[in-house]
């Protein structure tokens, strides 16, 4: 009988790890494709809830690995996404550091900075200074050009961005204050802005 129970354990097949990536191949992805494929480079772990963790050494690996070849733009957003990525794992002071690297000094009237700004008033309970940071957001004055870019990104990406962007994460920070930031963040954007 104990034969027979080892004979079928072992027939079992394994339970695979949902976090198994070829981790060589990704590091050797030029940094659009690492970053901005939507269904390649780190995001198919990052939107995994068990593998975020992994997700996120696997930006800080590939931004070690590639750090002098990254341009300013790549290596922000490289930083938040992980920042995003260890908020939604509890890491609160690591994510603070991170997201406040991942703003772009090059880019001051993007409205980065306030929506990084308030993402991390959201994770340290402040929501004064959450709902300051929207506010700032949606003052901004739309850029010459803007237009044309939302154009080309729809045309690249699939999705419409609107003026300001971001303004309707901070919408759903407000909105759903309190909870975590992967449920705010994700689940809790309004259909009018939530002050």
């Amino acid at each position: 009988m104990l034969i027979a129970l080892m004979s079928l354990t072992m027939a079992q097949p394994a339970v695979s790890d949902p976090c198994v990536h070829d981790r060589a191949a990704l590091l050797a992805l030029a940094p659009s494709a690492f970053d901005q494929d939507l269904d390649g480079g780190w995001r198919p772990l990052g939107e995994k809830p068990e593998c975020a963790a992994v997700a996120a050494d696997l930006l800080a690996d590939y931004r070690k690995a590639h750090w002098g070849e990254l341009t300013p733009g790549e290596l922000h957003l490289n930083f938040w996404h992980e920042g995003q990525l260890r908020a939604g794992l509890g890491q609160t002071q690591a994510a603070t550091r991170l997201m406040m690297a991942g703003v772009n000094p090059e880019t001051p009237n993007s409205g980065f900075s306030d929506y990084a700004l308030g993402t991390i008033a959201f994770l340290h309970q402040d929501r004064v200074g959450l709902v300051a940071a929207r506010e700032r957001l949606a003052a901004l004055p739309k850029p010459d050009g803007f237009d044309s870019a939302a154009e080309r990104f729809k045309a690249t990406y699939g999705f419409d961005l609107k003026w300001p962007a971001n303004l309707d994460v901070l919408d759903g920070l407000i909105a759903c204050f309190g909870r975590s930031y992967n449920e705010a963040y994700g689940d809790c954007r309004p259909e009018t802005p939530a002050l």
